[in-house]
């Protein structure tokens, strides 16, 4: 029997690429349904990570795309394509020359400021967009994708209005609220930040961002006793020395063998320099360190299982609390090493995919676990949760928590709370391995 397309797709679905494409040749030899089948070639060797190949097929597609008396429908099908192997010129000369042919086209416009946005000329997808809002303008997303625009403009009393129109016109949109908040800290209108933090969190109660926004919101805006339940430090911010694993005589020969591990391992590198939190030229991120972890790595996973546990049972139960009362039914942790060379710190940030988040510190200098050290105060290289970055522009008396590490130490807190650490100097290895506790299930 014949191979037709519909066998392609099905076999693309059930996730057989290599049989797809045996079949999709096939038809391709025989010139039967030669678009669709370019198509789904080039998905199913995406999705083996065949970039190369796929890009003929879309180029095959982009040929015939061309010659269509009406360009819209194929350009955009094309463009897509090529975003999704990471081609972007492409994708943007095929949606240019498609606007020769069709230079009313919205659909198109609004696609290339899209790309304009996301590659740093948002200046030039300003006045597409603008556009657009004059031929749609009941649109939610073109006005949020307008505040965006000017945004990264520097237009941000404008920006902060398109968010506004676009709220006032689909309010369960949760996308640009860190934006809009932004913005408006940016222009000194912490109060009616605050009103919106509210609605994101009723919107996504368990969404670490806005429960991170609305905490530091409510201190800014003097409302300590309404924010004092998710900066409760003494609840919420736990710390516990790791047992030591079966196999090892103390937890010295467990840390050695970790710290052995994680230099060792492939991943280890310094994040590239345009990185907003990571990047430090003393620092280097092991990611995925847990990844079919074996040996020490596997055992210290089971420490923070038990952890974990222990942390619920510590917190308690609390439906009415803003974070217990979100507590995930089922998580994995997803865990990295950070290696910094004898100095160094990390600016306040959260891990905005997490529940809890956490840290397990390996090896510690002597300037950082010395005794003097915080005598005056000051507790280089300690680690601290509550003071917002910098760059959000906010002038409350945030309250903090600063913990010195230990070799051993694990800490455990919600991601939403900022954190980062407080710089050192030593010319001695800080290892630690920092992990998520990543929902699976949210409870009902």
């Amino acid at each position: 029997m014949t191979s037709t397309i519909a066998d392609a797709e099905q076999a693309l679905q059930a996730g057989r690429q290599e049989q797809a494409l045996e079949i999709l040749q096939e038809l391709l030899a025989t010139r039967q349904m030669v678009v669709r089948a370019h198509l789904l070639s080039a998905i199913a060797l995406r999705q083996l990570d065949r970039l190369a190949e796929a890009k003929q097929h879309i180029d095959a597609v982009a040929t015939m795309a061309r010659q269509a008396p009406n360009p819209v429908a194929p350009a955009m099908t094309v463009a897509n394509e090529y975003l999704a192997i990471a081609e972007t010129d492409l994708a943007e000369a095929m949606l240019r020359d498609a606007l020769t042919r069709a230079p009313d086209a919205l659909e198109l416009k609004v696609k290339l400021a899209d790309i304009l946005t996301n590659t740093e000329r948002a200046g030039e997808a300003v006045g597409l967009y603008r556009f657009a809002t004059t031929q749609i303008p009941e649109n939610a997303s073109v006005w949020a994708s307008l505040g965006v625009a000017l945004q990264k403009n520097g237009e941000t009393t404008e920006s902060v209005r398109c968010y506004e129109n676009s709220l006032a016109r689909q309010r369960g949109q949760t996308g640009f609220y860190n934006n809009l908040l932004a913005g408006l800290l940016e222009l000194g209108r912490p109060q009616d930040a605050i009103k919106h933090s509210a609605d994101w969190v009723a919107l996504e109660p368990a969404n670490v961002e806005a429960l991170a926004f609305h905490a530091l919101l409510l201190v800014e805006n003097g409302q300590q006793s309404e924010a004092a339940p998710l900066l409760d430090f003494d609840r919420l911010v736990q710390t516990r020395m790791v047992d030591v694993p079966e196999g090892f005589d103390d937890l010295v020969a467990f840390n050695q063998a970790l710290a052995s591990h994680v230099l060792q391992h492939e991943a280890l590198k310094t994040p590239p320099e345009d990185h907003p939190t990571w990047h430090h030229p003393a620092l280097k991120i092991g990611s995925y360190i847990n990844s079919g972890a074996c040996g020490p790595v596997e055992q210290l996973e089971q420490a923070m299982h038990k952890a974990v546990s222990s942390y619920f049972e510590q917190a308690g139960e609390d439906a009415s609390h803003p974070f217990l009362g979100v507590r995930p039914n089922g998580y994995r942790i997803e865990a990295w090493s950070a290696v910094l060379e004898g100095e160094g710190n990390q600016k306040p940030h959260i891990h905005k995919d997490g529940y809890l988040s956490g840290c397990y510190y390996i090896t510690i200098p002597e300037e950082i676990s010395s005794p003097e050290n915080g005598a005056d105060g000051t507790v280089k290289g300690g680690f601290e949760v509550g003071r917002p970055p910098e760059e959000l522009e906010m002038s409350g008396q945030f309250p903090s928590r600063v913990i010195k590490p230990a070799e051993g130490l694990m800490v455990l807190f919600p991601a939403y709370l900022y954190h980062g650490t407080i710089p050192f100097k030593s010319d001695q290895k800080r290892i630690c391995i920092a992990f998520d506790v990543v929902p699976e299930e949210r409870a009902a």
